[in-house]
């Protein structure tokens, strides 16, 4: 078992990250520039864990006290993890359990602290 711990910058919402737009009749979900922009704000991961499973903690600091929803704000990071090549992917066999925390307002650093433990 190991654990990985990662700070990244306050992600987007899912709905900001995926909106939905329509494609004549169709609804699709395409990514959108907040997440683009996030994802260049990201520093790179060099690191890919070796392990098969894992479980995710997400700490997350809010930049204001406006309402949100935070299992909202877990899809861009676990998106961002994958891309990276940390995970291979972010099915269930993959992440067995995802969790977050409210860590309370911090307008000067708004952020996401991740703790991953990998298991097989």
């Amino acid at each position: 078992m190991r654990e990985y711990h990662f700070t990244l910058p306050f992600p987007p919402s899912s709905n900001s990250a995926y909106p939905t737009v329509m494609r004549g009749r169709k609804p699709i979900r395409v990514t959108g520039e907040p997440l683009k922009k996030w994802l260049k704000s990201c520093p790179p991961i060099t690191e890919k864990m070796k392990h098969q499973k894992c479980r995710i903690h997400y700490l997350i600091f809010f930049p204001d006290d406006r309402i949100r929803d935070g299992q909202s704000y877990m899809k861009a990071p676990l998106d961002y993890f994958v891309k990276q090549g940390f995970l291979n992917d972010d099915n269930r066999r993959i992440v067995n359990g995802e969790c977050w925390e409210d860590g309370g307002i911090d307008r000067d650093n708004p952020r996401i602290e991740i703790t991953i433990l990998a298991f097989n």
